[in-house]
């Protein structure tokens, strides 16, 4: 269930950019739960992709509550479901008031880039907790340790990733605010703005809105090749994290080269989500580093029913 919730938390996050991408926002009207006052959709684009959004979002709900009641129980084997289930289920109810807000009481792009943050959130929280169970059910030992020359650069890794991931929701929410601006197209050329040396940082501008998300998106490009740098060192004794840094630079590679796809294309709905889509994996990417980097927890427990690797040994707590 927890990888049918995170499966199923991604498809929302991309049908909301689809939403959002398409500007079928308010394709039912300012009407919620229902399409302009009826049960079933009116026969538009616009509001078929909005009703069928909230329909999606309905179905995933039900997915998390299952997951919360059946994870919450582990939480003792498990200790970082403490704050991981609690936070998927918070964020989901989060994310959907927001959303029936925004169509009853239409309000400001800053709120609206707000929404896909918390998206981002509920998404990373749910494969989290997929992760730590696969890991469990599948009897894995003891991750294996580093070298005591290498314990330094294991705690900058841990610590670069724990900022890196951080300002990832910086990124995204800058990038879910040049589109709830409408400001996609503001600069007709990439990587400058208008071919323009200096570019334009006034945020209160189209132009500096674009460029603003260009720079940090510059800026993060940067910190997952110093984590790549480091993860080099890595790669004989903790290769899960040698793997990790190589998935965050390739995705933060292709999330440029589908930034100027954006933007040549003139906004082509498939560039879009790809960019939302990647935007998601960098984050679950950044969000997984972190939990394989967290020192465990030096508590042991046995196996139980409702996670039995295929082996006697107790799993380590996460």
């Amino acid at each position: 269930m927890a990888i049918v919730t995170a499966v199923g938390m991604f498809i929302v996050l991309l049908m909301g950019a689809r939403v959002t991408a398409t500007g079928s926002g308010e394709g039912c009207g300012t009407d919620w739960p229902l399409c302009h006052g009826e049960w079933l959709p009116a026969d538009t684009y616009e509001s078929l992709t909005e009703y069928s959004h909230r329909f999606v979002t309905g179905i995933e709900g039900i997915f998390v509550l299952i997951t919360v009641i059946l994870a919450w129980p582990l939480r003792k084997q498990f200790p970082s479901f403490r704050i991981l289930v609690p936070g998927v289920g918070l964020t989901l109810i989060v994310q959907s008031l927001m959303g029936a807000a925004a169509v009853k009481w239409p309000t400001s792009p800053q709120v609206m880039a707000t929404h896909f943050g918390i998206s981002l959130i509920c998404l990373g929280s749910a494969a989290l907790i997929a992760f730590v169970l696969m890991e469990a059910k599948t009897g894995k030992p003891e991750r294996p340790q580093v070298r005591a020359t290498q314990q330094d650069a294991l705690r900058w890794f841990r610590w670069l990733l724990i900022v890196t991931f951080v300002f990832s929701i910086v990124v995204a929410y800058t990038g879910a605010y040049v589109r709830h601006t409408g400001s996609e197209l503001a600069c007709t050329t990439w990587p400058t703005c208008h071919g323009e040396a200096i570019p334009n940082l006034d945020p209160t501008t189209p132009e500096g809105t674009q460029t603003i998300h260009r720079l940090s998106a510059g800026i993060i490009s940067l910190m997952i090749v110093a984590i790549t740098a480091i993860g080099w060192t890595f790669r004989d004794t903790r290769r899960d994290l040698w793997w990790i840094a190589i998935i965050a630079l390739i995705n933060v590679l292709l999330q440029s080269l589908v930034g100027r796809w954006v933007i040549y294309s003139g906004l082509a709905l498939m560039a879009t989500l790809t960019h939302a889509a990647l935007m998601s994996t960098l984050f679950v990417t950044l969000a997984e580093g972190i939990r394989r980097t967290w020192p465990r927890s030096s508590t042991r427990y046995a196996a139980t029913d409702a996670v039995r690797p295929r082996s006697s040994q107790a799993v380590t707590g996460d």
